[in-house]
């Protein structure tokens, strides 16, 4: 904007510089921006008559048009033919979907009817600019697995690939992906904005299993990227997979070479994303439903993830399971022990249990490594449940101790702590004035 601002501004108006000599000045000034201005303008279209002048490929050409990927075939659509690749595979999930329907609110009869959705795009930070080219969908049929893949074999189809997706949209009870949430389907709402496909699809309960994964696996799993709950949850081994950060430059060099080799990856990619949903899935419902026997920071894992749907009952007695078991310092890793306990008092507290949850804090503040979390959750019982103020004081002050000495200081613990000794020495102040009574 301030490049403009020269050639509308009357001549003098800016500054101290008036009359005939402001004048003259901007308008030099003017002049040699509006030159510059015009060079960029001849620059730029040099660019453009040398970008236009490449030879273009003839996507309607029989010769020059990339061969399809093996096995798949033009399906008719409204909006003209689109690719498809077709599957059945045998189901080795189980159907069971009572326990997942209860702890996530789904109704069971949609639960029964998911549809397992997983998107390959031409790139992997989304944006208007981001296209799916291959789009994988699986549901259950007939004891199976029926897999379809929809590919983008020329932008032009992009039409005909939103509305074959979107009749299978329709008629899904849940849409289950990983990730799907924050990446794959706003990407497909924001191409159905753009290709200006009117009506939009549904929008059926969406169930993605990446909240699952990170709720009930993070403790003892460094990160839940599909692959590593594949390898670590369900014993699958990918080889020679190829990885979803080339996927993109495999797609944009089929469409200039047109070797259906380099795409044969990305189809296998895709379908073992799709496939790895309906496995994941059947797993998690077994976990739920008690039916498998789990190792602790899975029973840790499943604790957490009852008590984040508020499943409280569920949530007390796995926690009190897994406290009693870590006692044995062998079945549940000390790290998590403490993570436990803090965990389990709360939830006593809440429930008015707070004697149980005492004697939890204290053993946590007496046994941890690192037992300042402790420390305030425990000296928050006395203080309110216990009424034991010079208890609480006495806890806050040697955590406090313990702190200052600690070889890798915490400013979020010890700021706790210091709000806490505050408020308990006012309280205790409070406490020790006399009571002076008015007499007549």
């Amino acid at each position: 904007m301030r490049e403009w601002l020269p050639f509308v501004r009357r001549p003098g108006a800016r500054g101290g510089g008036g009359g005939e000599s402001g004048g003259a000045a901007a308008a030099g000034v003017g002049s040699a921006r509006s030159r510059k201005l015009t060079a960029d303008l001849v620059a730029l279209r040099a660019r453009i008559a040398a970008i236009s002048s490449r030879p273009r490929i003839n996507r309607s050409s029989g010769d020059a048009a990339s061969p399809p990927p093996p096995a798949c075939h033009e399906e008719a659509t409204p909006f003209g033919p689109v690719m498809a690749r077709r599957e059945w595979l045998a189901d080795e999930g189980a159907c069971q979907v009572a326990a997942l329907a209860t702890c996530l609110g789904f109704a069971p009869d949609n639960l029964q009817r998911p549809l397992f959705l997983d998107t390959e795009t031409t790139g992997l930070s989304g944006g208007t600019g981001t296209v799916a080219f291959l789009i994988g969908l699986a549901w259950r049929e007939g004891g199976g697995l029926r897999l379809v893949q929809f590919f983008l074999s020329d932008f032009n189809q992009e039409d005909a690939l939103l509305w074959a997706v979107g009749q299978y949209v329709q008629q899904a009870g849940v849409l289950v992906s990983y990730n799907g949430r924050t990446f794959d389907w706003p990407l497909l709402q924001t191409r159905l904005v753009m290709r200006r496909i009117a009506p939009s699809w549904p929008s059926p309960p969406h169930l993605d299993l990446l909240t699952l994964a990170r709720r009930i696996f993070k403790p003892r799993l460094p990160d839940c990227a599909l692959q590593t709950i594949e390898q670590a949850v369900l014993d699958l081994h990918r080889t020679e997979d190829l990885p979803g950060t080339l996927i993109p430059s495999r797609y944009f060099a089929w469409l200039r070479h047109g070797d259906e080799r380099l795409l044969e990856p990305v189809f296998v990619h895709n379908r073992q994303d799709v496939l790895s949903m309906a496995l994941l899935l059947a797993r998690f419902e077994s976990m739920l439903d008690g039916s498998e026997e789990l190792e602790p920071l899975d029973r840790f894992g499943r604790a957490r993830f009852f008590e984040s749907r508020g499943m409280t009952s569920q949530a007390v007695e796995e926690y009190r399971r897994l406290w009693r078991q870590s006692r044995g310092a062998r079945a549940v890793p000390f790290t998590a022990r403490g993570a436990i306990g803090l965990r389990l008092a709360r939830l006593l507290r809440r429930r008015g249990m707070w004697m149980e949850a005492r004697e939890v804090l204290e053993e946590c503040w007496q046994t941890q490594v690192f037992p300042y979390p402790a420390a305030i959750e425990l000296a928050k019982l006395l203080e309110h449940q216990a009424r034991d103020l010079d208890g609480a004081r006495r806890v806050v002050g040697d955590a406090l101790r313990l702190l200052a000495i600690a070889v890798v200081p915490n400013p979020q613990w010890q700021a706790d702590l210091e709000q806490r000794v505050r408020r308990l020495d006012r309280r205790l102040d409070t406490r020790a004035r006399p009571v002076l009574g008015l007499t007549g």
